[in-house]
């Protein structure tokens, strides 16, 4: 038996179609508003609610309210503890109270453009305060100023290294050059220029010295407490053998408390002017007529010329006052040193002239008076060295100077005590292989 089926019209087909699509229009951005406004509002209540549960558990563990935040500060030109912590919103109050717990314990006048500070700060009622602060006092010691919960106040403490002073024989023999041959042996660069500088009134690196000449530097090591070398000191005996010839110098302080090396039968080392300037250089045109090498016509050189890398320092060869630091037309930046009435010396050529060189300076032996350069009319890096005897140019290569002092009969006692102090240290000394 067949059963009847109805046929529905297609008008009305495509009527309900047409709704049912818009009913889903209508379902979609309801629920794009449910999320905008429903879900992210909980999420933003949930995001609230963690901060404080944090919060909560940070104040119960702790027994504070504060939420640590950590900042480093770099220290700029014209900057003090005072100001940054100003500028970070922290009150006069509580930093006139850091500035009374460090007195007489730090020195905080001594921050340094360039250094950092390590600053914790703790919220409290939506106002910033002080944590912890840490910072750099000097090479040995740091500083904590820190807010103590059991006193209520700020806590200072200083951290200091402790350094031990080691006596150290550092043996060798020169190979290529003695700069070289002591590193090879442990022997830190401004150990040896220190060495260089000693022997500079005598011997120039540069030409006296041969292969396998030999060196011994016996000097003050301080060491921290993982052995490791922190800094040096004070070279107490240097010895070389350059060309069979012995000069042994120890290190002495007389009555009215001068430094200097002497040989054991107690005459000084140092002389009115030093052989060189300059440490590692090599003497590229010495006094005498030779063809300009910019003009191009031969003329007579009156000074010496040391070859040498941009930027390696120029010493004061003997001490006295500086009568000219500035320009001075084809010598470039110049400087010109007055010893006595008789001596001066000129260097020329600088790239830029020692920390306050100036004239009317008062300068002393082996301090730093500028660095090379190549300034004027000049083809290269090199220093212009002048001697002038009576305001005349001389050959500084050829000039003999009189020997050093020699210690009175009162100070040879003292001397002879030094050096047989120094002679026993070195046999216990720390000795390179």
């Amino acid at each position: 038996m067949k059963k009847n089926h109805q046929k529905i019209p297609r008008n009305y087909l495509i009527i309900f179609l047409i709704l049912i699509f818009f009913a889903l229009l209508f379902f979609v951005f309801s629920s794009k508003d449910f999320v905008s406004k429903g879900y992210l509002n909980e999420r933003e209540e949930s995001t609230k609610e963690s901060k404080k549960e944090f919060k909560d558990a940070y104040s119960f563990f702790f027994n504070t309210d504060f939420i640590p935040n950590k900042k480093i500060i770099k220290v700029v030109a014209g900057d003090s503890l005072q100001k940054i912590l100003l500028k970070e919103k922290i009150s006069k109050v509580e930093v006139n109270k850091i500035y009374q717990k460090t007195k007489g314990i730090v020195d905080l006048t001594k921050i340094k453009q360039g250094q950092t500070i390590t600053i914790i700060f703790r919220i409290k009622q939506n106002k910033p305060s002080i944590s912890r602060i840490t910072f750099q006092v000097d090479e040995l010691s740091t500083a904590y100023i820190y807010y103590s919960n059991k006193t209520d106040d700020y806590e200072v403490r200083l951290n200091q290294k402790n350094l031990e002073k080691i006596n150290f024989l550092a043996k060798g023999v020169i190979v290529n050059s003695l700069f070289a041959s002591a590193q090879k042996i442990d022997v830190d660069a401004e150990v040896v220029v220190e060495f260089a500088r000693i022997f500079g009134f005598e011997i120039d690196f540069q030409r006296d010295i041969r292969k396998n000449d030999e060196f011994r530097i016996f000097y003050e090591r301080f060491e921290d407490d993982e052995g490791e070398n922190f800094k040096n000191g004070n070279i107490l005996f240097a010895y070389l053998k350059n060309s069979g010839r012995e000069i042994k110098l120890y290190r002495y302080k007389d009555s009215k408390n001068n430094i200097g090396y002497f040989t054991p039968d107690g005459k000084s080392i140092e002389k009115a002017l030093m052989k060189t300037p300059i440490n590692g250089a090599r003497l590229s045109s010495g006094y005498g007529m030779r063809k300009h090498p910019i003009l191009g016509y031969n003329k007579l050189h009156q000074g010496t010329d040391f070859a040498a890398r941009r930027g390696t320092p120029v010493m004061a060869s003997g001490s006295g006052t500086v009568e000219r630091a500035s320009w001075f037309g084809a010598y470039g930046k110049y400087v010109r040193i007055r010893h006595n009435s008789t001596y001066k010396t000129a260097y020329a050529h600088l790239s830029k002239f020692g920390r306050n060189i100036k004239a009317g300076r008062k300068v002393k032996q082996g301090q730093i008076i500028g660095y090379v350069g190549s300034t004027g009319r000049s083809t290269g890096p090199h220093l212009h060295y002048e001697v002038l005897v009576n305001n005349k140019r001389i050959n500084s290569q050829r000039l003999k100077l009189p020997s050093g002092k020699k210690l009175s009969q009162n100070e040879m006692e003292n001397f002879n005590l030094e050096k047989q102090r120094i002679d026993q240290l070195a046999e216990i000394s720390k000795t390179t292989k």
